[in-house]
């Protein structure tokens, strides 16, 4: 022990790497090793699928503006957890197959995450013991583990430490610290949950500014937030070339409403800070919730002993409990409510009030004042270790989780409190480090491990069986039924549950074998065209047969009312599946148009009543437009999910109209001239032609993304320009 100690004094940073990535190899083992893959919730039934699809675009030489194939056509690049300005997402995607880029991005931010706990924590001055320490308890915090059901959220709370970093080092007025803070505020940023660095952000104003307080060095604090107001701007001008676009479909998306949606925690998730599993275990069959990442603080029964104890000897100086305190108030939400005064303080008072997002944070806090307590505990000037606060503290804490139901792996749960209680007798120092260390392992390890869920790799790579029985082109549908189910994973076991959700196709897995969906789950949804996923069938049963028809839905899964739909033989117990023999084309040409109403509902009403088919009649926008129309023969000649080239042969004016949804950036050209795009149907694009135009070109090219990305190339000349200036200063 006395070696390994030694080493670490001599070269902290090498040994604390070595330990990092052996531990990696042995938790990792399935995935490094034995190519699992890694399937947890929303892994598997959203960002697999759909990164898959932007890859695949993205490597044929095209920017994947746009996804026309997902909820009748919606947008890829605007959409924040498509990660599209995040350089690790395209690089990983360029130099592997989607399946290992997938692994490697959640392998390596998890491990990005660990060191960037460790850089930070030795900045602060913590010993390598302590830096250890926290960089484990941190990295293997089941909030941290669980995040690869949201790789999004892993990617995003990886550089949280580091954005900490580089805001110490602005406070420590070092020239570095700008750049260090712009680009890991701007990375954090384009990972993909936008509402995570904001929450950083509050939290950075909070700790520092109790730091300039306690110093009482207001100028310290005015500085400081100047940079880091600075750094916050240049980071979100980075993101341009994504957010632009985003903004503009803002108001037509389900952002708008997000905030109403995020879930609260109770009472009752504070338990996981002592039994990660009171809610429920996912290895258990039916299992059907909570969701980890977003309602679990655990970080090892041990962390929660230094740091009581910590309170109890009154040891901090480098951070304040408080703002622990805070953050856990935050985090739950509604549950403890600040008071309504807070709305007209705080921005975004939504999303500062609701729930588990504040997690990360909570842990961070938690395991830094442990981190500090620890260096207090072995720190040589004092007797603390041997201080009988400890075993009682230690009694109480594990006492407390026996409290909460029976001990998860009892046999590590034992393990880790007799470790625990054995650092009061041991009285070499090292020794001592050795058995709190064992004991944070015996106490966290087993249970992060098994929610380390990977199934074998031919999970995503072998087709389901049922697609080799739906051989035509055509949109899928999905019940709201089978959309209910689908939002919970169900089975007799772990892989029977998500064998099913696989082979029943549900949302996106149609997106990963390149077949169309119209419902399209957790993204960017569009609410004028998320309409005619539900509200359009909430008709008469024969319009909603024609809007079936006029979707382009090819089949129907889950339970349906129509009759002339031919069933796809299944399995017993399988979904049941159906196909539509008349869908119609996605371009097509109308004979009659009629003044659009102010609402959606309002002219389903309305068509119902005078049977309306959508493939004939249509809506419009534009008053103007409205009247009757020839009809001309519509045919596809070519496509690329930006756009598409249309051939409407006829005579007279025509309207051509289609299932495609209509929105800011898209353009149409007639015979090589610019035309105004009609929006048809409250949601579509369609194009009027006069007599003689015949040739139509459809182009989503937003000037919001030229704009935006300019910025973008801007901002990486500045990173650029600044580390040349840096570098040449310190040569």
């Amino acid at each position: 022990m006395n070696r390994i100690s030694e080493a670490f004094k001599k070269f902290p940073n090498l040994c604390a790497l070595l330990i990092g990535l052996l531990l990696f190899a042995l938790f990792y083992g399935k995935v490094l090793w034995n190519g699992n893959v890694f399937v947890f919730v929303d892994a598997s039934r959203f960002f697999y699928p759909v990164w898959k699809w932007g890859a695949v675009v993205l490597n044929q030489g095209i920017i994947p503006l746009w996804n026309p194939d997902a909820q009748l056509g919606t947008p890829y690049l605007a959409d924040p957890q498509m990660a599209c300005a995040y350089p690790p997402v395209f690089l990983f995607y360029s130099w592997w197959s989607p399946i290992n880029a997938f692994s490697a991005l959640i392998l390596f931010h998890h491990f990005w995450a660990v060191i960037g706990f460790w850089v930070y924590a030795r900045e602060q001055g913590y010993s390598w013991k302590a830096s250890l320490w926290g960089s484990l308890a941190f990295g293997f915090s089941l909030h941290l583990v669980c995040s690869s059901w949201t790789p999004v959220a892993m990617m995003t709370i990886s550089w949280l430490p580091l954005v900490f970093f580089s805001a110490e080092k602005i406070y420590q007025k070092k020239s570095v610290g700008f750049l260090f803070l712009s680009v890991s505020w701007a990375m954090q940023l384009s990972a993909g949950y936008p509402v995570l660095t904001y929450l950083t952000g509050l939290a950075l104003l909070a700790h520092f500014g109790w730091k300039s307080f306690q110093s009482a060095d207001k100028n310290k604090f005015l500085n400081w937030a100047g940079w880091m107001g600075l750094a916050a701007l240049t980071a979100a001008i980075y993101n341009l070339a994504w957010g632009l676009p985003f903004l503009e479909f803002l108001k037509n998306s389900n952002y708008q409403n997000g905030s109403k949606r995020v879930q609260d925690l109770g009472w009752e998730n504070l338990g996981t800070f002592f039994n990660p599993f009171i809610s429920g275990d996912p290895l258990a069959g039916n299992y059907h919730g909570p969701h980890y990442w977003v309602a679990t603080y655990f970080v090892g029964l041990p962390t929660l002993c230094f740091f009581i104890w910590g309170l109890a000897r009154q040891v901090y100086r480098k951070n304040t409990p408080w703002l622990l305190g805070l953050f856990l108030i935050l985090s739950l939400g509604s549950t403890l409510k600040l008071g309504d005064g807070l709305k007209h303080v705080v921005p975004g008072y939504a999303l500062v009030i609701h729930s588990g997002f504040w997690i990360s944070l909570v842990i961070l806090w938690l395991i830094v004042l442990s981190m500090e307590a620890l260096d207090v505990f072995f720190a040589p000037s004092t007797n603390r270790g041997r201080d009988m606060a400890w075993p009682v503290i230690a009694a109480a804490v594990y006492g407390t989780a026996l409290g909460f139901q029976t001990p998860y792996f009892s046999a590590f749960f034992w393990l880790s409190f007799l470790c625990v209680l054995s650092s009061f007798w041991i009285k070499d120092k090292n020794w001592k480090w050795a058995a709190v260390l064992a004991a944070l392992g015996l106490s966290l390890g087993p249970a992060a491990y098994s929610l380390n869920i990977t199934m074998d790799r031919s999970y995503y790579e072998k087709p389901p069986a049922l697609l080799s029985r739906l051989d035509h082109p055509g949109r899928f549908f999905f019940s709201p039924v089978l959309l209910g189910d689908a939002v919970r994973l169900q089975g007799q076991n772990m892989n029977d549950a998500y064998e099913g959700a696989k082979q029943n196709f549900y949302p996106n897995w149609p997106l990963a074998f390149g077949r169309e969906e119209v419902p399209i789950y957790n993204t960017l949804q569009l609410e004028d065209s998320f309409a005619w996923t539900y509200q359009v069938f909430q008709q008469s049963l024969s319009q909603s047969r024609k809007a079936l028809n006029f979707l382009g839905i090819r089949y129907v899964f889950g339970p349906s009312h129509f009759n002339d739909l031919k069933e796809i033989p299944q399995p017993p117990g399988a979904v049941k599946v159906f196909e539509n023999l008349s869908p119609i084309p996605r371009w097509f040409s109308l004979s009659k148009a009629v003044a659009a109403g102010t609402a959606t509902e309002e002219d389903f009403i309305k068509a119902d009543q005078n049977h309306f088919d959508f493939a004939r009649v249509g809506f419009v926008e534009n008053a103007s437009s409205a009247g009757l129309y020839q009809n001309r023969k519509v045919t596809e000649l070519n496509r690329t999910p930006n756009s598409v080239h249309l051939s409407a042969l006829g005579k007279g004016a025509a309207l051509i109209a289609s299932s495609e949804t209509e929105g800011p950036g898209w353009k149409v050209w007639v015979e090589g001239k610019e035309k105004s795009v009609e929006k048809v149907n409250h949601a579509f694009r369609g194009v009027v032609l006069n007599e003689g135009e015949a040739a139509v070109v459809f182009k989503y090219a937003p000037l919001s993304f030229r704009l935006g990305l300019f910025f973008t190339l801007l901002i990486c000349g500045l990173w650029v320009g600044l580390l040349t200036w840096r570098l040449k200063n310190k040569i």
